[in-house]
């Protein structure tokens, strides 16, 4: 086959491939909603724990309640111990159209056996003077913590929530704070700062801030992903100087700055930690 020949087909090739893509990225995977488990454990536990991880809402963005009615809904029939925000509740690129007591009172549907947690996101300073994110978590049932923790004595667990890295006050030192013998667990929204961090004194670490990257695509994806989200961007990772500390990074379920999402459906997470 001469190369004018093989360079026009592959043109038309992949002229085709992302014509057809583009339906695919815009209307269908972000309204896809999925549950995706993860298995751990843990001897510092006394009993199975069940964890829910959502975040990266972005509401008013692209997304809207109805989303949110759904996430509610899946939270719900998995009948968690725990359920963890990890931030970005409203998106800020763009106007402010939502109705923050809506969303509370959605949020407040959300049931947990031992209580439902949350930390700041970079969006949430963003929109510091459009509404009062502490306020309306705790409207929905949620504790805020910032540069903070929370102990779960039931389950001899505690919650450390770190302050967020781009616009907040990250007390890097955070982890000083978990406790002998329990598992503790580091909340943050963005999932770099760890390794600034003394991350063998926890057990877990959960964020998300990444989106997955939110359009995969070879070469593009590492080009756009936001600072302090570019070394851990999914999924499950072993970090740590021992070794021993889990990380999970969430894709999220909104968007932000374009409405598209490709190879990175939408996700709440479940884990099981067993003793």
């Amino acid at each position: 086959m001469k190369f004018g020949k093989f360079l026009l087909l592959t043109t038309i090739t992949l002229t085709a491939i992302l014509v057809g893509c583009y339906p695919y990225a815009r209307y269908v995977e972000p309204n896809l909603l999925m549950v995706n488990r993860e298995k751990l454990e843990n001897n510092r536990l006394e009993a199975p724990l069940k964890i829910v991880l959502f975040g990266d809402t972005h509401l008013g963005e692209f997304n809207d309640n109805n989303q949110l009615d759904r996430i509610v809904e899946k939270i719900n029939a998995e009948n968690p111990d725990l359920v963890i925000f990890t931030g970005d509740l409203i998106g800020s690129s763009g106007d402010f159209t939502v109705n923050p007591e809506d969303i509370s009172q959605n949020l407040a549907k959300i049931q947990a056996t031992y209580g439902k947690v949350a930390v700041m996101g970079n969006h949430e300073y963003a929109l510091l003077d459009q509404y009062n994110y502490a306020e309306l978590m705790s409207a929905g049932g949620f504790a805020v913590l910032v540069d903070d923790w929370l102990d779960i004595s039931k389950l001899n667990v505690r919650l450390l929530g770190l302050d967020d890295v781009y616009r907040g006050n990250p007390d890097l030192d955070l982890t000083d704070e978990a406790l002998d013998g329990a598992y503790n667990i580091l909340l943050t929204h963005e999932p770099d700062i760890v390794d600034k961090m003394n991350s063998d004194a926890v057990q877990l670490v959960l964020a998300g801030h990444t989106h997955g990257g939110q359009i995969s695509l070879p070469y593009l994806t590492e080009k756009i992903l936001p600072a302090n989200g570019k070394k851990y961007v999914k999924g499950l990772y072993t970090i740590g100087n021992a070794g021993q500390t889990d990380l999970f990074v969430t894709k999220g379920t909104g968007m932000t700055k374009l409405p598209f999402r490709f190879m990175n459906v939408p996700e709440i997470i479940a884990i099981e930690v067993s003793p």
